[in-house]
């Protein structure tokens, strides 16, 4: 009888555990994962409004289109005309596409595409650099809930055919796979551009093309090292997010800097709902949670009062967000 009440009060204290990991899970990612869908949806209008009002502009000059498809990014394979037009096609259909969250993998790779080559051989701005790291991660992971991509998905399973489940089953798989990677590429860029900001190196002015220093203009050099070594380890993705959120917000609105601009912001949303993926003190400090409150149901139960109050300032996050930790984008 007593082994029964024994094993039953493990049992219990194993799902206390696992329930308040979880809760310390959601309070240490920050509150912006539950409203990742939302965020995604923000993220795709603003970035299909800003090639669609491009688009709308060649649109109603098409001259000037053409002049610059001839003068300032000519393609060496398309007549300025075929250029021009295909361009004009790209920022007209890819952005309604993206903003609807349809094909929006080919989309995406579309707009993409233009930006890069925009950026090689135009004029290279710090908001090229932005949309081309939002693109590449639409390409690799695909549109959140608030998409026709996933409704069509759901709809479509029960009776998909060959291709169709292969298709699925191959975005499933790129998406769990590259998020990870996505993420520590996104803190090693934006934490070499910090570097670069603050005078510890000086790129060449190839690399310097690729690095959207100008995105922290104004930024102390001590703080743009902390913020670079904070991103390097991947240490508080959501609080380090919110911060550089703040500043750049107050340094477009002061207009520190022309090129100083909100798509900033659009990219450390992903960085801070999702997490700091690979090689990173968040992923370990996940790991510890989970060993210390889940994976260790013979433990002292911890019932500090600041463990407490974790706990309880968690459960509303728990009631309002069924959606698992960030280790799964």
């Amino acid at each position: 009888m007593d082994r029964a009440v024994e094993s039953d009060q493990k049992e219990k204290s194993g799902f206390f555990r696992g329930k308040r990991a979880r809760l310390l899970l959601k309070l240490y990612a920050g509150g912006t994962i539950l409203f990742w869908p939302l965020t995604d949806l923000a993220m795709r209008f603003f970035v299909a409004l800003h090639y669609l009002r491009s688009g709308f502009v060649k649109a109603a000059d098409w001259d000037t289109a053409v002049l610059l498809a001839t003068q300032e990014y000519p393609v060496s394979w398309m007549s300025p005309e075929a250029a021009a037009a295909t361009g004009l096609a790209i920022e007209l259909i890819a952005p309604v596409l993206l903003l609807f969250g349809f094909l929006t993998r080919p989309a995406a790779f579309a707009l993409a595409i233009l930006t890069i080559v925009a950026q090689s051989v135009y004029i290279p701005t710090t908001t090229n650099l932005m949309l081309i790291a939002i693109l590449i991660w639409y390409v690799a992971c695909g549109p959140a809930a608030l998409s026709l991509d996933r409704l069509w998905v759901s709809t479509l399973r029960p009776k998909a055919g060959a291709i169709l489940s292969f298709t699925m089953l191959l975005g499933g798989w790129l998406r769990k796979r590259s998020a990870p990677l996505l993420l520590l590429a996104m803190r090693i860029w934006l934490g070499t551009a910090l570097l670069a900001l603050a005078d510890v190196f000086e790129p060449s002015i190839a690399l310097a093309t690729w690095l959207p220093i100008t995105s922290f203009s104004g930024l102390p050099p001590w703080l743009a090292i902390t913020f670079a070594v904070l991103l390097f380890v991947g240490a508080g993705a959501s609080f380090v997010s919110y911060a550089l959120t703040f500043v750049i917000g107050y340094f477009m609105l002061a207009g520190a800097h022309p090129d100083v601009t909100f798509y900033p912001i659009l990219l450390l949303a992903v960085y801070e709902s999702r997490g700091a993926g690979l090689l990173s003190v968040d992923q370990w400090v996940e790991k510890w949670i989970d060993t210390k409150f889940l994976c260790d149901p013979d433990g002292e139960d911890d019932d500090s009062v600041p463990v407490t109050l974790v706990v309880w300032a968690g459960s509303l996050w728990h009631f309002l967000s069924g959606e698992g930790r960030r280790a799964s984008p």
